[in-house]
């Protein structure tokens, strides 16, 4: 399975989670809304319930007061009250239409209260309105009054109207305890859930991201101590990763990489083992003839009875060409090896090395050195910092177009550099000629005119470029010369096998 699908995978698993939760959270929040809806539903029924009783009573009190006065003002609560009644049992029986036992309840108390008004309330009332129009009108509403009121006939049909509602108002209770209960169940209920399931999926997701990161993490560790063992030179190396995944093609890679660089590493190392018995060769086979010549040109000269001196200045010019054929061969020699031996590192002064660059150069008395006070510690290797100073001196003593003149060394600071520079008072050097002096071979002058091999500034270049660093001239004809390069601070040792790579 690729990466990236894993990776998927496990978030969607994640989400997933959070989707339960959610999904949860929305159910048990319904459940609390109904559980709501009915509390609030029963405790309107109850409030209702109430306000019906509450009207019962006006009629009750209306007929009582109309009874004992026979005034028709007693009767306006009779009827509001009726009127009232009648508009909260419509109400009522809306709302408990989803109950078919308290609706039915409901009605058999309305039967009651029909009942009492048209059995009771009503006769009475019209008994009393006709009693003082004739006398068997008075006999009559006494009778009646005697058989119905006297009797508690009215006070019984409401009494079952009230008992009905009481019956009605306790079930709405019930009812409406138990949502109440219910709702704090739900609520209860509703938070466990949530917190349970957002605490499951935080350790899901949690423990999935720290697996999935471990291993990700330990083949990540894998391949960068393979990518070390290949920086430190070796290359024998290789994982082994069936996973076949994204990872697993990277992991490939370096393995193929290292493979390479192993091959390039063999045949480098032939190829310099060649180098080293080529430089063996010119070295042994080359050196020797042209000592031969030099000494047999110096046995001529000194043999010679002739006393010509065109013929001794061919000669003394002979030597000076087989001399220059030898340090020629030197500096190639010089130049090939560079970055191909390793150095030991060390931390030196500068001061030290240039002292001591100054002690064997052994410039002229008439020339004056200027150096700083206090130069920097570097750490590195101390034998090519001393090559580059030893060079650049020695050109500015060597090529300096009088007997007298200044050189000066200066230095400053840079951010994981020092920048160092070599200033001197001589002819200086034409714009033309400051890319072309550090190519190999080259010099401003013609050989005859000033002996030089054309090597030197190609070696201080490619060793500052190898410690990563730069060199530059500023400089014009006729105001002197200015060299400039940038050293280290700190070199960290490259193995010889990079060295090689890079050669």
């Amino acid at each position: 399975m690729k990466l990236i699908t894993t990776i998927y995978i496990a978030i969607s698993f994640i989400l997933a989670m959070f989707c339960i939760v959610t999904i949860g959270y929305v159910q048990q929040t319904q459940k609390v809304r109904h559980n709501i809806e009915s509390v609030l539903s029963t405790t309107n029924i109850i409030k209702e319930v109430g306000s019906a009783q509450r009207f019962i009573l006006d009629m009750e009190t209306g007929l009582r007061g109309y009874l004992l006065t026979g005034q028709l003002s007693f009767l306006e609560p009779f009827y509001q009250g009726r009127q009232r009644f009648n508009q909260s049992f419509l109400l009522l029986d809306s709302m408990t239409a989803p109950n078919a036992a308290q609706n039915k309840l409901l009605h058999q108390v309305r039967e009651d209260v029909a009942r009492w008004e048209n059995t009771f309330a009503k006769p009475l009332i019209e008994g009393k309105k006709k009693v003082n129009q004739h006398s068997r009108n008075r006999s009559y509403y006494d009778s009646l009054f005697n058989a119905t009121a006297q009797q508690g006939v009215g006070k019984q049909l409401m009494d079952k109207a009230r008992n009905g509602f009481r019956q009605i108002r306790h079930e709405e209770e019930r009812v409406r305890n138990e949502r109440v209960d219910n709702t704090d169940q739900s609520l209860i209920r509703t938070n466990e859930v949530a917190i349970g399931l957002t605490i499951m999926a935080i350790i899901t997701g949690g423990l999935t991201a720290f697996i999935l990161g471990k291993t990700i993490k330990k083949r990540f560790r894998k391949m960068n101590n393979l990518a070390m063992s290949i920086a430190n030179g070796k290359y024998d190396v290789a994982l082994e990763d069936d996973r076949k995944d994204e990872i697993s093609a990277l992991t490939q890679s370096l393995n193929v990489m290292a493979l390479k660089l192993q091959n390039s590493f063999t045949h480098l190392t032939k190829m310099n083992s060649e180098l080293d018995q080529f430089a063996y060769v010119v070295s042994h086979d080359l050196k020797a003839p042209l000592r031969a010549i030099n000494n047999l040109a110096e046995w001529i000269s000194e043999d010679m009875t002739n006393e010509d001196p065109e013929i001794h200045k061919n000669l003394t010019i002979l030597r000076g060409r087989v001399q220059r054929m030898e340090n020629l061969i030197n500096g190639i020699l010089d130049y090939s090896r560079i970055g191909r031996k390793e150095l030991p590192l060390t931390t030196f002064s500068v001061q030290e090395v240039l002292r001591e660059t100054l002690e064997n150069l052994a410039p002229p008395p008439s020339f004056k050195v200027i150096t700083p006070s206090v130069l920097p510690t570097i750490t590195g290797e101390r034998t090519l910092f001393y090559q580059v100073l030893s060079n650049l001196l020695s050109n500015a003593f060597k090529y300096h177009h009088s007997q007298e003149g200044q050189v000066e060394v200066r230095y400053k600071e840079l951010p994981g550099f020092f920048q160092f520079q070599v200033h001197d008072d001589g002819p200086g050097i034409p714009p033309e000629f400051h890319t072309k002096i550090f190519g190999i071979f080259q010099t401003m002058e013609a050989r005859d005119v000033k002996e030089s091999t054309g090597v030197g500034l190609s070696i201080v270049k490619k060793i500052i470029e190898e410690k990563g660093g730069r060199i530059w001239v500023e400089s014009e004809k006729d105001k002197g010369t200015t060299f400039l390069f940038t050293w280290p601070k700190v070199t960290t040792a490259v193995p010889s096998a990079s060295n090689l790579l890079r050669s």
